[in-house]
């Protein structure tokens, strides 16, 4: 089964410049915008092959303006780049935006968090 968490953290930090992503947000993640966390969330998988995740990517930056920028930029990425990719070991056969790039309340009020939903069919390459 493919990590899609790791692949997909891989590829962003790879197409998008001076950006970091990961599965968590660090502590001192004020210091170190922009920032994109990449959680898998659900969706299914046959036992096999083909795997079907729902994932989750927040952008986080210093402005609302940049926040939804980089949630645009990440799902113009996923839409024209990776689907019919290969990446990280994976074919991408389908993306689809479920819940397009909007604004999500944060703790801090120095940050700005924009989110979108995604989800991907995979299987190994």
């Amino acid at each position: 089964m493919i990590d899609i968490e790791a692949t997909l953290i891989a590829f962003l930090e790879a197409n998008l410049e001076d950006v970091r992503a990961s599965t968590e947000t660090p502590s001192d993640l004020d210091d170190r915008l922009p920032w994109l966390q990449v959680v898998r969330i659900g969706g299914p998988y046959d036992g096999y092959r083909r795997d079907q995740p729902v994932v989750d990517i927040a952008a986080f930056a210093e402005t609302g303006t940049a926040a939804s920028g980089l949630a645009r930029d990440v799902q113009l990425l996923l839409h024209n780049q990776l689907w019919g990719a290969v990446a990280g070991g994976a074919v991408f056969s389908e993306v689809e935006t479920r819940v397009g790039p909007h604004q999500v309340p944060y703790d801090n009020p120095g940050l700005r968090r924009y989110e979108a939903t995604y989800r991907l069919v995979v299987h190994p390459a």
